[in-house]
């Protein structure tokens, strides 16, 4: 019913009836917010449930895979066919030591070791490569050295600490960068050794997987240019094909395309540089092998395979 004064609308059925009625709609408004909210309620139970199943249930690789970097969520992961197929590479790629590398559990690493006349400088246990013919598949030493480092790389002071305990360094042939991991993965440490040696009046070499620039991001030739006085790189195969099944490049066949520019860069930038096989790799795939050394501009050094050591 209308009402004069106000021209408001007033319940028709005042008194007890209008109370029943708004009473009535409250109980079934309530009604209907709270349903919603328990199924919501019991929902979130039940999926904090079924997280923390989950996490109880991962794989330490697991965890530290899915684990959120500090002041963001993950990144966008990729396809997981990738994921799958790097870890294999890396898996591979730990072909460290041998049987006997956490035997003697006293002794000190070795960052310098002498043999045939040379001084040889053991940087790093890393390698971007697991090839499989690699002598430390099967043993932490080599002639004697045990090359495995156990207690972390060595510094380059520690390294020229090392050197400096043999004496009188001159008597070397040369100073050579190779132990049983990639030399490049430690830059500063190679640059800073090489410098010192050189102060001393000794000649350089690097042996290395020629994928240095991949391992560190960026060029790094003109890092090598007056510090190495040559570079060897070994090359293994003719082809990207050939060289993945036996090297196992954690970079794919993109390992060997690296290789080859890498060489490339050596030789545009002036500094000297070789590719090195090994004789047991057969004579028709070391004459493929010095083609290609020969479309690079680069000589070929083939070398006697070592069976003992």
């Amino acid at each position: 019913m209308k009402n004069g004064k106000n021209n408001e609308f007033r319940p028709t059925g005042g008194g007890s009836a209008g109370k029943n009625a708004a009473a009535g709609r409250e109980t079934r408004e309530n009604r209907e917010n709270r349903e919603p909210r328990e199924r919501r309620e019991n929902r979130e139970i039940r999926e904090a449930r079924e997280n923390r199943e989950t996490h109880e249930n991962r794989t330490p690789r697991e965890m530290r895979e899915n684990r959120e970097p500090r002041g963001g969520k993950n990144p966008p992961q990729k396809d997981s066919r990738v994921r799958k197929n790097t870890f294999v590479e890396r898996d591979k790629n730990k072909n460290g030591g041998g049987r006997d590398k956490n035997n003697a559990d006293g002794r000190k690493d070795t960052y310098v070791y002498v043999l045939d006349g040379n001084l040889y400088i053991n940087l790093t246990n890393k390698c971007s490569n697991g090839c499989s013919f690699c002598v430390r598949n099967e043993r932490a030493s080599y002639y004697g050295n045990y090359l495995w480092l156990r207690h972390g790389d060595p510094t380059a002071e520690k390294v020229i600490a090392a050197i400096g305990g043999l004496g009188d360094i001159k008597r070397f042939k040369e100073a050579v960068f190779c132990g049983f991991g990639e030399p490049t993965y430690k830059m500063a440490e190679l640059a800073a050794v090489a410098d010192w040696v050189h102060a001393q009046g000794l000649p350089t070499r690097l042996n290395t997987n020629g994928q240095g620039n991949l391992i560190n991001k960026r060029d790094i030739v003109p890092e090598l240019k007056g510090r190495i006085d040559l570079v060897n790189v070994s090359l293994n195969a003719s082809s990207a094909e050939k060289y993945q099944p036996i090297c196992r490049s954690m970079f794919g066949e993109n390992g060997f395309a690296a290789m080859i520019e890498f060489a490339r860069l050596c030789k545009r930038n002036g500094v000297n540089c070789r590719f090195s096989v090994v004789d047991c790799i057969g004579e028709e795939e070391v004459a493929a092998c010095k083609r290609l050394a020969e479309g690079v501009g680069v000589p070929l050094y083939v070398r006697k395979y070592i069976t003992d050591s």
